[in-house]
């Protein structure tokens, strides 16, 4: 009667282990399933963002909301360059694709269900390059100006008012020590001075929006719409012409900026060769033939005009002359019944 006893219990015990067993292998395929299908699916949200994104950068002047599954997307971009691009990428969920030479600008971290996208073109006077912004609506951009400031506060207001899709404020201070900001639980601030550095109280900042950096920062912007420079808090930067400045004020930290700025210089470099290789061949095929005239739009010293551009932007010099010399040269061989420069 005990052996009987003792013979029941050990098979319950036997079948409870064999159950327990059984249904961890079953839970465990099921999360490894569950684990894989989850992957699979924000792989391919990845994929159909880096789509949309392409499409975005081929259609600047455009802006445009792109809904997406709620996943956070993570965009880095470092100083690691070479002669083609730089290291670079976004990703989500685990899963990674490289920008190694696109130009997008961006936070580090986006989140929620509406991306924000828009594409400029860089014209030097040519276009140079396209370039990506990309954002949420949850992230704020308050801008404050001047009357000392104001011409470039309203040239870059106008143009980012053309993405109505923007979180945006625009504040004109008269007294630094009444500014003030209302906070609307955004997920992040950008502020964005057109004043001298150090104008803006950082305590009344704090006391709207807190203390932690993590959900708000200050850049500070000096000059013309045509060249200036950037300050971050990890660093001063330059940039060449408002859709360069535009970047600026979308990335988060100056690496991240200098980095992109270094995508568009490489390509600056590329079109550039292709632009001074055309205008060569085109004093060429003029020489010796009835329109000789032709060849004033297109000799040395507008080939060195082409050539010093990049040059000049990679040693944050002033490209102005340059870029007014080839728009004058280009007007004028048009009225002459001369191809074009570009």
């Amino acid at each position: 009667m005990v052996k009987a006893q003792i013979d029941v219990q050990f098979n319950w015990i036997f079948i409870l282990i064999v159950g327990a067993i059984i249904l961890s292998f079953f839970v465990g395929a099921s999360l490894w399933y569950k684990g894989t299908q989850e992957q699979k699916i924000t792989a391919q949200i990845v994929v159909n963002v880096e789509s949309l994104l392409k499409t975005a950068t081929e259609s600047p002047k455009t802006a445009q909301t792109i809904t997406i599954p709620d996943i956070s997307l993570s965009f880095t971009c470092l100083q690691e360059c070479n002669d083609y691009g730089c290291v670079s990428d976004f990703s989500g969920g685990g899963v990674t694709r490289s920008t190694e030479t696109e130009v997008l600008f961006s936070h580090s971290t986006l989140s929620g269900t509406q991306l924000i996208t828009w594409a400029l073109e860089w014209n030097l006077p040519y276009k140079m390059a396209n370039f990506l912004y990309i954002t949420t609506d949850g992230i704020r951009y308050i801008i404050f100006y001047d009357d000392e400031h104001s011409t470039l506060a309203y040239a870059v207001n106008s143009l980012l008012a053309e993405n109505s899709y923007l979180t945006k404020e625009t504040i004109k201070v008269d007294d630094p020590s009444t500014i003030s900001i209302t906070n609307k639980n955004d997920a992040y601030v950008r502020i964005i001075s057109f004043l001298d550095e150090g104008t803006i109280p950082l305590t009344q900042i704090e006391d709207a929006l807190g203390t932690q950096q993590e959900t708000w920062d200050i850049i500070t912007v000096d000059g013309t719409e045509n060249s200036g420079t950037i300050t971050y808090a990890d660093g001063d930067a330059s940039y060449t012409g408002l859709p360069l400045l535009i970047g600026a004020l979308f990335s988060p930290t100056n690496e991240f900026y200098l980095c992109n700025k270094q995508k568009a210089l490489l390509q600056a470099k590329i079109i550039t060769e292709v632009y001074a290789t055309r205008t060569k061949g085109l004093y060429d095929s003029f020489i010796g033939t009835e329109k000789e005239y032709c060849t004033y739009y297109y000799d040395s010293s507008i080939q060195d005009a082409i050539n010093n551009i990049p040059t000049a932007l990679e040693n944050n010099e002033d490209v102005s002359s340059y870029v007014n010399t080839l728009k004058q040269t280009n007007q004028y061989a048009v009225m002459k019944e001369c191809p074009r420069l570009y």
